[in-house]
């Protein structure tokens, strides 16, 4: 009996050494980094460093440079963000692209409604969408509601005005998570 429970113990401590060494063997995280057009994001970049030096998304990145809400993006442990490409700004019309940029609460609270606590890749979201039968509802880091939804193969997100943006590129890394391009623009409930 005494050799079993010596032998027990040997085989815990043994397990135990193996998982802890394991768990803290290495704090570095490879690189990660993806390419789009004529850019290239990284891993080891916020979302503002990245976007900084990407020709298709000037004006997020000018807003984003801007604003104190960059602070509160690279403050989140982990955050998925939808950033909007400058395509987007661009397909609106000048008095409304002048409306929506013209008005900073407005413009910051859209980019705050678009980023999502955690680290939430494509394949994540079409889990969340197929599991709530075509729909889900992803929690903004201001704890506010944002519908996503599939429409043939792509994840489009619905804010309460029923406005949708198309994700169009999925699965870009930041120091702080992921970052996915949408064409379009949702607003916050109460913006309008």
């Amino acid at each position: 009996m005494q050799r079993k429970n010596l032998l027990f113990i040997f085989f815990v401590a043994f397990f135990a050494a193996t998982a802890f060494s394991q768990k803290y063997k290495s704090t570095k995280h490879p690189e990660i980094s993806k390419t789009l057009g004529d850019s290239e994001f990284s891993s080891s970049k916020t979302i503002f460093e990245n976007l900084k030096e990407a020709p298709d998304f000037t004006i997020l990145a000018k807003i984003l440079d801007e604003s104190q809400v960059r602070e509160t993006l690279e403050k989140q442990e982990m955050v998925t963000i939808f950033a909007i490409a400058d395509e987007a700004f661009l397909n609106l019309t000048e008095e409304r692209r002048d409306s929506i940029l013209g008005n900073r609460r407005l413009v910051n609270s859209m980019i705050q409604y678009l980023a999502v606590p955690g680290r939430i890749d494509s394949n994540g979201l079409h889990v969340a969408v197929e599991k709530n039968f075509g729909k889900a509802q992803l929690t903004t880091v201001e704890g506010q509601s944002l519908e996503i939804k599939k429409v043939g193969d792509t994840i489009v997100l619905v804010d309460n005005y029923k406005n949708t943006a198309k994700i169009i590129a999925p699965d870009f890394y930041h120091k702080n998570g992921f970052f996915h391009i949408i064409d379009g623009f949702v607003f916050p409930p109460g913006s309008k």
